[in-house]
């Protein structure tokens, strides 16, 4: 029994326990992907925790039996103590009714080297974690068997896996025990934090994925995180469902876009006879999301901005975040001749709530892109990273031959660049408001420690 008075029992490999009284309807929420913490702007990173509060204000309201939180709470393993403190807030109001908590770790929210702040919420009773999984010796080698965590007052079993930095869960999808998974009988929920390749929306193609198949099979549903988007798909038997809800917020300008024109929320599943009666997705609400975009392409810097006064001209942007994107290749000068801060402090002179401006797509014309083609930024730095690994080689005067060949499996060819790109994502985080440089390094040097630290554990 876990601390804080949470209503479940654990179930081992070789435990005898009997199944819990059963109800036969009850109902359970679906969330994941908060990223509380994400945002250097105060306005944007009090709009995430209250879109957070929105949410289990609802879930209270709807009666819900219990939560599942499919990873990345929050957007690193030690975020600031105020945003703690606000979610702790919320969680305890969870538990005053009545209501338990599941929750595994996201790949920000997870840390191979040290203790997260989900260790540290779940220690205080506030949600109870999914146990880590036991491994087994068999004739074929070792396997993952996840152990259920069995809600006493539905009867459901839930067991799964964390998300880890860079998708590096995936080999233990590889080892995992799926007959004895698939045999356990029961409503069951699996947990989990990684991309589903056959579900994968267009913009998140890139994503480091798995098969499908390698969800274990039997359970009736799959509470995933980690896909940005609202996705509901069928396993491979056909039974049970696959549900990513997609994030609320989320942690980056592609997210907030996307929010633009799509609802945002979570899942309500309601099971009836041991069985998925109905899959409710409950929109919450967020501030107005205001987005502007002005190709840049052959213009001058003084002529970018006049598009970009034409383009705010007219437009309600008070108490709205406001998204201004600026691609192409300048006719002369370079993109910092762009006034963006004047951009900036014309729209929250309007009242606007938070300016995000994205100019990852503003080039001048001295900028050499015919060298690596065109495309999207995500298919650029692919193409760069593929070319500078493919030719890689360690430095032959180690003292160590044995690791000069150790690192060539990570950082040459293929395996170079995904490497590469675990270390971009994990180090591609800012500041949080009022964070000093001092902390600030540490935890850019403890996301890249994260990722190295993974490529020999995995």
């Amino acid at each position: 029994m876990a601390s804080g008075g949470a209503r479940f029992y654990c179930m081992g490999t070789g435990d005898v326990t009997a199944d819990a009284e059963r109800r036969a309807t009850f109902r359970f929420a679906h969330l994941a992907d908060l990223h509380i913490g994400a945002w250097r702007e105060r306005p944007l990173a009090e709009a995430a925790v209250q879109a957070f509060h929105d949410a289990i204000e609802r879930c209270i309201a709807e009666q819900v039996d219990f939560i599942v939180l499919a990873g990345d709470l929050f957007d690193s393993p030690l975020p600031g103590m105020d945003f703690v403190c606000a979610t702790a807030e919320l969680l305890c109001r969870v538990r005053e009714s009545g209501i338990p908590i599941y929750v595994t770790y996201g790949s920000h929210d997870y840390s191979p080297t040290s203790s997260s702040v989900i260790d540290v919420l779940e220690a205080a009773g506030l949600f109870s974690r999914l146990p880590a999984p036991e491994t087994v010796k068999t004739g074929d080698g070792t396997l993952f068997r996840p152990r259920f965590l069995v809600d006493a007052a539905t009867g459901a079993k839930l067991a799964g896996l964390p998300g880890r930095q860079r998708s590096l869960e995936r080999e233990w999808y590889e080892r995992l025990d799926h007959a004895y998974l698939g045999g356990e009988p029961g409503f069951k929920v699996f947990v989990f934090h990684s991309a589903v390749t056959e579900v994968l929306p267009e913009h998140e193609r890139f994503a480091e994925s798995m098969p499908l198949a390698r969800l274990p099979p039997g359970f009736d549903y799959y509470a995933g995180g980690h896909v940005h988007s609202r996705v509901e798909a069928r396993s491979d038997g056909g039974r049970g469902i696959v549900a990513y809800p997609g994030p609320l917020l989320g942690y980056q300008y592609g997210d907030l876009e996307r929010a633009a024109g799509t609802p945002r929320g979570f899942f309500i599943v309601t099971v009836d006879s041991g069985e998925v009666a109905g899959l409710e997705f409950v929109d919450v609400p967020l501030p107005p999301i205001v987005v502007h975009s002005v190709d840049a392409g052959g213009l001058t810097p003084g002529e970018v901005n006049a598009s970009l006064d034409r383009e705010m001209e007219g437009r309600d942007h008070k108490g709205a975040i406001v998204l201004v994107r600026v691609s192409g290749t300048l006719a002369s000068g370079e993109p910092h001749d762009v006034s963006f801060g004047a951009v900036r402090a014309a729209l929250e002179g309007q009242g606007a709530l938070c300016a995000r401006l994205s100019r990852s797509g503003l080039s001048g014309p001295r900028e050499r892109r015919a060298a690596i083609g065109g495309g999207s930024k995500e298919e650029i730095e692919e193409r760069v990273l593929a070319e500078y690994c493919a030719g890689f080689h360690p430095e032959p005067s180690l003292d160590d031959p044995s690791l000069a060949a150790e690192l060539g499996i990570f950082l040459e060819g293929e395996a170079g660049a995904r490497t590469a790109r675990r270390l971009l994502d994990a180090v591609a985080v800012e500041p949080v408001e009022h964070e000093s440089l001092r902390a600030f390094a540490p935890r850019v040097r403890e996301r890249a420690r994260e990722v190295l630290t993974g490529l020999w554990e995995g």
